[in-house]
């Protein structure tokens, strides 16, 4: 779910175990209004006048999404070589997924999730 907080503006995506707790908790602090992403809801209009739209749906999205690599991979520490290292994938094909010229599959998530310590469903965007 998407929750966006009036003020400060602030927009969180919250998913799984435990997101109604702090959803809650949030509540209790700040006004808070929930939009779910599925299925897709139209755009809205918030009482500042913002829209809201899908972040799939964002030319901005399209660029950064094949940066979710990366991000996990410097976050972790680790360079190219190194990940290349603890996934067996060569290192070539890991700057080739970062740069957007080739697509991630499910079994080249599997691969690396582990040595970035994440899910491999994170690695793969929308």
């Amino acid at each position: 779910m998407l929750a966006v907080v009036r003020t400060p503006h602030t927009e969180i995506s919250v998913n799984g175990e435990g997101s109604e707790q702090i959803l809650e908790w949030l509540r209790q602090k700040y006004t808070v209004e929930v939009f779910s992403s599925s299925p897709a809801p139209a755009p809205r209009k918030v009482d500042n006048g913002d829209e809201l739209v899908d972040i799939n749906d964002t030319k901005w999205w399209g660029k950064m999404r094949k940066q979710l690599l990366a991000g996990f991979r410097l976050k972790a520490g680790l360079t190219q070589k190194r990940l290349a290292e603890l996934s067996g994938i060569r290192q070539s094909v890991i700057s080739e997924y970062e740069n957007g010229k080739r697509p991630l599959t499910m079994a080249a998530a599997l691969k690396l999730a582990p040595p970035l310590s994440v899910e491999p469903e994170k690695l793969l965007a929308p």
